[in-house]
C-alpha cells in the first residue's frame, strides 16, 4: 500500500467513525438543557432562596416539589459528573386567577420591584438583574377608555419575552453550590398570593455518562 493509498484507508475510517457518533457517546453527554426551580408568590415573604429543595423535598409551606415544580436532583448544588454553562435565564409567570386591570399593574411593579441574584456559595453576586428586565417589560401602563363607562385596557411593550441572553455565560461546575435569590424591595400585592414564577437556568450541560 502506497502512502495515498494509506491516506484514503485514514479519511475513510475517519469518516465511518463520525457516522457512529451521535448525542452522546461512551464518555459523557453534552446537551442543550435547563435546570429550573418555581416558587409560590406570597405577600408576606420577601426574599426567598431557590434551587436548594430537590424533587421529593417539602417546600417551607410543606408543600412535596414534584418535576412539574423542579428537576433539581441535588438541594442547592450542581450534581456530581455534571458541568452547566448556564446562556440565559427564563422566566415564567403563571395565573391561575382572572385578573383586573389593576392587578396586572400589580403584577408590573412586581416585575420592578423584585431583584434577581445568582449566587454562588463564597463569591460574591454572579449576576444580579430586575424581573422587569428578563421579562422585557419595557413599557406597561393602563389605557384611558375614550368613552366612558367602557373598561380599561392594559397595555405592555416587552422585548425578550421572558428569556434573557447572558452575555457571558456563568459556569456551574460538578458539586458547585449556587442558588437564586428574589428579593422584593416592596412587599407583593396579597392579591398576588399564590401566582407562580418559574425561573429556569438554560444553556449546555455536559455530563459523564
Amino acid at each position: 500500500m502506497n502512502e495515498r493509498q494509506a491516506d484514503l484507508r485514514a479519511g475513510y475510517a475517519a469518516a465511518l467513525s463520525s457516522l457512529q457518533t451521535g448525542t452522546y457517546s461512551g464518555d459523557g453527554d453534552i446537551i442543550d438543557f435547563s435546570w429550573y426551580d418555581s416558587i409560590s408568590l406570597l405577600s408576606t415573604v420577601l426574599n426567598t432562596r431557590m434551587f436548594t429543595i430537590q424533587v421529593g423535598q417539602a417546600s417551607p409551606a410543606g408543600v412535596i416539589k414534584n418535576p412539574a415544580d423542579t428537576n433539581m436532583v441535588a438541594a442547592g448544588q450542581m450534581p456530581q459528573g455534571n458541568k452547566m454553562y448556564v446562556n440565559a435565564i427564563k422566566m415564567l409567570y403563571t395565573s391561575d386567577e382572572v385578573r383586573t386591570e389593576a392587578e396586572y399593574i400589580e403584577i408590573g411593579k412586581l416585575f420592578e420591584q423584585t431583584v434577581l441574584n445568582v449566587k454562588i456559595q463564597g463569591k460574591d453576586t454572579y449576576g444580579q438583574w430586575c424581573l422587569n428586565e428578563i421579562m422585557g417589560n419595557a413599557f406597561h401602563g393602563v389605557i384611558e377608555p375614550s368613552t366612558a363607562g367602557d373598561n380599561e385596557t392594559p397595555f405592555g411593550i416587552s422585548r425578550f419575552h421572558g428569556i434573557y441572553p447572558i452575555n457571558l455565560p456563568i459556569v456551574l461546575a460538578a458539586q458547585t453550590s449556587f442558588s437564586i435569590d428574589l428579593q422584593h424591595y416592596t412587599a407583593p400585592s396579597a392579591n398576588l398570593d399564590g401566582d407562580k414564577i418559574q425561573i429556569s437556568l438554560s444553556g449546555i450541560l455536559e455530563r459523564i455518562s
